[in-house]
């Protein structure tokens, strides 16, 4: 009897292990879905790709749940009277062909969103309503409506309708007459206002006043907060930045606001190694005091050593009606030069009026003297000048550290003349442009150009720093840094009074954090513009890195007989 009972044992436990072998070795099932187009397609697709695994023995098991699935993905976007017909392929038993005709789809008949509460009257729900995601005749979108009642909701809690509710949101299909009506009522209740604003962490608010652009009593938005907070994070005066609304100290329909602040330490230092191809290696030291005194002004300096430039940059920023973009900043600049044929030693001290102009443009007006010994090619000199002059910029950029879309202008003048003492007369004319744009998320393109004019001097009674050259990283690859000019008597790169510049980059995305780069860059240093324009082409490599991308191009100077080539190394944003 025993061993009948061990014989009945080991015969199941060897049947279970033979379904279990058959069943780990049969394939899951594909789909293959024909009939359907762009929109329609991509949701089934995407649908059945959310089914659990099937293999083919169990297929059969689920081929309702297969069906469903398909008319389910086919109603989310409009189409209720589908004709499916699903079989497996006669020479691969794990495809199953699933063949579609959506039919007509269902159009809105009737759609109708009704406020109540002081959302009747908010001009930006009028605004939503002109705008909605669906209307009448449209075909029916399960997504659109979904996104309707989700702008509806969203734009409450961001106007300050915290007491809101969705009394009713349905939808009414008739497959048969294939239409649907939509109706939805919002009671929005009261909007809430600015209640007391609380700052704490400082002791005198006014360099911080002119950042909070609400008032008490003022209808509650949480983008002026959220604002406010960016602002109070831009100033670089604190360390952490708290801005939120005291719901718990609610009353009469007001939130107070409280802004938490703490100040950054009296002196924030760092230090930096760094390389590039234009520069070589160098070393670099930075000094901030972000609070000299209760006023808001600012200090910051930074001394960088590089194999042929050394400069000592130091920065006095006195806030005038707001510490981000309106300000005055004097400036003391100590640099020491000495590339190819250019040897110079520079100090500047300028007095700048930085200020908004339109939108995201900014101005600087702006007075420097300059104190100047140089030794350019043939000419030798010590110069005293006296510049006033202006400036507009303007940078914008989407992607953080890594941008995806961004551009970049600048444009300046400055004039120097005896009439005020300058040891000579010419006017400075310079502006670069720069823009980024990505298209179908892995292709990116980079232009740039660049225009400079000396107007109205004599090159020869000209600094060497106030003089233009170009080549290098950031002009035309393929050929050294400042290398481009023409040449004296001697040999030697004399400067231009003239400089025009220009690139395209198109950068592949291989992997998350790798790109690919093709460029063509053109460009020339010139006093009329007689002198051919050098050409640098190549490829190169893109590495994202926490501090930006590293940028690694091997370029050619095709324009030359004897094609030169560089290996460029550049670490930072793009813009």
């Amino acid at each position: 009897m025993r061993k009948n009972i061990i014989r009945i044992f080991l015969c199941m436990t060897g049947f279970i292990f033979l379904l279990s072998s058959q069943s780990s070795f049969a394939k899951p099932i594909t789909f293959d879905v024909t009939g359907l187009k762009n929109e329609l397609q991509d949701n089934v697709n995407y649908y059945l790709s959310s089914l659990p695994a099937i293999d083919e023995e169990r297929y059969p098991f689920q081929e309702r749940k297969v069906r469903q699935t398909v008319r389910n993905a086919l109603q989310a976007v409009g189409y209720y009277s589908p004709k499916i017909q699903i079989h497996v392929d006669e020479k691969q038993s794990d495809k199953i062909i699933i063949r579609i005709d959506p039919g007509e789809p269902v159009h809105v008949r009737t759609i109708s969103v009704e406020l109540y509460g002081d959302a009747e009257n908010d001009p930006a729900f009028n605004k939503l309503l002109a705008t909605l995601d669906l209307k009448v005749k449209d075909i029916f979108h399960h997504g659109k409506y979904e996104n309707i009642k989700s702008r509806i909701k969203t734009l409450a809690a961001t106007n300050g309708y915290f007491d809101a509710v969705m009394k009713t949101s349905t939808v009414k299909v008739y497959p048969k007459e294939k239409v649907a009506d939509i109706y939805i009522d919002f009671e929005s209740g009261y909007r809430y206002k600015f209640g007391q604003i609380s700052v704490t962490g400082i002791d005198d608010q006014k360099v911080i006043q002119p950042l909070i652009s609400f008032k008490k009593n003022e209808e509650y938005n949480t983008r002026r907060l959220a604002e406010l907070s960016k602002s109070l994070s831009q100033t670089r005066y604190f360390q952490v930045v708290d801005v939120h609304a005291d719901m718990k100290s609610v009353s009469d329909y007001h939130v107070p606001i409280i802004v938490d602040l703490k100040k950054k330490k009296p002196n924030q230092m760092e230090t930096g190694l760094g390389f590039s191809t234009d520069e070589g290696p160098r070393v670099q030291w930075n000094w901030e005091r972000p609070w000299v005194n209760d006023a808001g002004h600012r200090f910051t300096s930074q001394i960088k050593v590089a194999q042929k430039t050394q400069t000592a940059d130091f920065n006095y920023i006195i806030p005038n009606k707001n510490p981000i973009d309106d300000y005055y900043k004097i400036q003391t600049t100590f640099e020491n030069q000495n590339q190819s044929d250019t040897q110079y030693q520079l100090a500047e001290t300028g007095i700048h009026y930085w200020t908004r102009l339109i939108g995201d443009w900014q101005r600087d007006y702006f007075f420097k003297t300059s104190y100047e010994m140089y030794n350019q090619g043939e000419d030798t000199g010590n110069s005293l000048l006296f510049m006033p002059g202006a400036s507009i910029t303007r940078l914008r950029s989407r992607g953080g550290i890594d941008p995806y879309w961004g551009d970049q202008q600048s444009i300046s003048v400055m004039f120097s003349d005896p009439l005020w003492f300058s040891d000579t007369r010419f006017v400075k004319v310079w502006g670069r442009s720069k823009w980024l744009r990505t298209y179908a998320d892995n292709h990116r393109f980079i232009f740039r150009a660049e225009q400079g004019a000396l107007l109205w001097g004599n090159l020869s009674e000209i600094p060497a720093s106030q003089r233009f050259f170009t080549g290098g990283d950031q002009t035309v690859r393929g050929f050294a840094y400042k290398s481009i000019s023409p040449v004296d008597s001697s040999g030697e790169l004399s400067g231009a009074l003239n400089t025009t510049s220009g690139s395209i980059e198109y950068n592949y995305q291989v992997a998350p954090k790798w790109r690919l780069a093709l460029f063509v860059d053109a460009g020339t240093a010139t006093n009329d513009y007689k002198d051919p324009w050098k050409v640098g082409t190549g490829i190169g490599g893109r590495w994202l890195t926490p501090v930006g991308p590293l940028r690694v191009d091997l370029a050619f100077g095709v324009s030359e007989q004897s094609v030169p080539f560089r290996l460029h190394f550049a670490l930072g944003p793009e813009l």
